[in-house]
């Protein structure tokens, strides 16, 4: 192999150059996927999380994580344990069941109560068919719907279409510690309206904090990768009792009395999720709003200014709902193989934090088996500083339904100390090389073959 020959001059600026760029070089080493870290994953983590006050903490090297102590409403805040700058916070609010003759996703005006199913029965189906039947019969639907829209919701026991997380009672398990996670828990144990009953015991929130990258296969076709550092959610609701499926008699008279059909099922229900941004120093108010339940004072003073969703920036600032405006879709593609990321953001930023879901779900018999995979629709509005998300799922009748939110942070944060120890020592020692190899051209002024010093 041909040596080659560096002046002292050449070797004085490689050498300069090498020590101006090791600390780039580092940060640049340290930009790392969270998604993409599988080797020495568990390295710094703690042994179990710590109890603060009304909180437990995960303090990892790469994230701090907060979640209530014992069962409060679900919140979970997060955030780089080397940078707090941004702070970011995703509460679970409820759920709503709503009626999909118009759209599969969530709309605020079109819950499943006893007003707005006559009405939307009426102009969807019975008003289109009025004019085909003979004027006693008109007449006697007319009467029937009006007597209906004030009386529905006694007549047949139907809920209140949106069931408040904050107002439940909720059991902490865990949590415990497995080989590549820590689980927790939480479980609705009481709601104060006895309408609600049937909800006890019957909707979970199954969490894993994974301390490494971890592959969850469902069966060859349905399957997603948890980065270390990142928490999962199984959202679980089983035995729900469906407004739609208690008006049913009056559905079967419909057809039955003056043949008028109607699409069975035609509901959904909806997890409304809240993310929101706060500083670090407001975690109080956090913690006020831990044990308040009818507060929301994390979205109060939130400082979130919008999302990406996909290659799009969406500004929360503005309050939508006060103007009036509809929640708007996500657009779900690729099914069962894509997750959808929805990431905090800046206008001129995208930010670390994010939280994501795969665009299905899961029926579950009793045993616990998978009976059928079904899609999951999402919408969104701003709120003002704050997002209201609705994951939506279709009807499932008396099956269990399980599906799998996210939480996490994108990249590690540009810190030296996530270099590991070797490159740093390999740099290093390469810089001291080059320096020893110029002292000895100063001493012997020589020309230096860098491959045989002469």
């Amino acid at each position: 192999m041909k040596n080659v020959k560096i002046k002292k001059n050449q070797i004085l600026a490689l050498s300069l150059a090498l020590l101006v760029t090791l600390p780039v070089i580092a940060t640049s080493v340290s930009m790392v996927s969270a998604d993409e870290e599988t080797e020495n994953d568990a390295q710094g983590w703690p042994v179990e999380p710590e109890r603060e006050g009304v909180w437990y903490k995960f303090n990892t090297s790469l994230i701090t994580l907060l979640f209530p102590a014992d069962g409060k409403k679900p919140m979970f805040i997060w955030w780089y344990t080397n940078d707090s700058s941004e702070v970011y916070v995703v509460k679970f609010k409820g759920v709503i069941e709503y009626l999909t003759f118009d759209t599969p996703h969530y709309v605020r005006r079109y819950p499943a109560d006893g007003l707005t199913i006559s009405e939307r029965l009426k102009e969807r189906f019975i008003g289109p068919k009025m004019g085909q039947l003979p004027r006693h019969l008109r007449e006697r639907i007319t009467n029937r719907m009006e007597y209906m829209k004030d009386w529905i919701a006694i007549l047949f026991g139907l809920h209140p279409p949106y069931l408040p997380f904050s107002a439940c009672s909720w059991k902490l398990d865990g949590p415990e510690e497995n080989p590549s996670y820590w689980a927790f828990n939480f479980t609705l144990k009481s709601v104060p309206m006895r309408i609600f009953d049937f909800a006890e015991n019957n909707i979970q929130i199954r969490c894993r904090f994974y301390n490494t990258t971890t592959t969850e296969i469902i069966d060859e076709s349905h399957n997603y990768t948890v980065a270390a550092g990142q928490l999962k959610f199984d959202f679980v609701v089983g035995n729900w009792e469906w407004n739609i499926d208690k008006i049913k008699p009056f559905l079967e008279e419909l057809k039955d009395e003056y043949g008028i059909e109607t699409p069975p099922h035609e509901t959904g229900l909806a997890l409304w999720i809240n993310l929101a941004s706060i500083r670090i120093k407001d975690l109080s108010s956090a913690e006020d709003d831990v044990q308040n339940r009818d507060e929301s004072l994390v979205e109060a003073i939130s400082q979130m200014q919008g999302a990406m969703i996909g290659d799009q920036y969406y500004p929360v600032n503005e309050d939508k709902i006060a103007l009036g405006e509809d929640e708007r879709p996500i657009q779900l593609t690729n099914q069962f193989k894509e997750h959808v990321r929805i990431r905090f953001a800046r206008k001129e930023a995208t930010l670390a934090g994010f939280l994501e879901f795969v665009p299905w779900a899961r029926k579950l018999n009793e045993t616990g088996d998978t009976v059928e995979y079904v899609n999951v629709n999402a919408s969104y509005i701003a709120a003002g500083r704050h997002m209201r998300l609705f994951l939506c799922y279709p009807y499932f009748g008396s099956y269990t339904l399980e599906h799998d939110p996210t939480i996490g942070l994108t990249l590690t944060p540009p810190i030296p100390t996530l270099v590991t120890p070797n490159l740093l020592m390999v740099l290093i020692g390469a810089t001291i090389l080059i320096a020893v190899a110029v002292a000895a051209v100063k001493a012997r002024k020589k020309t230096v073959n860098l491959l045989n010093v002469q």
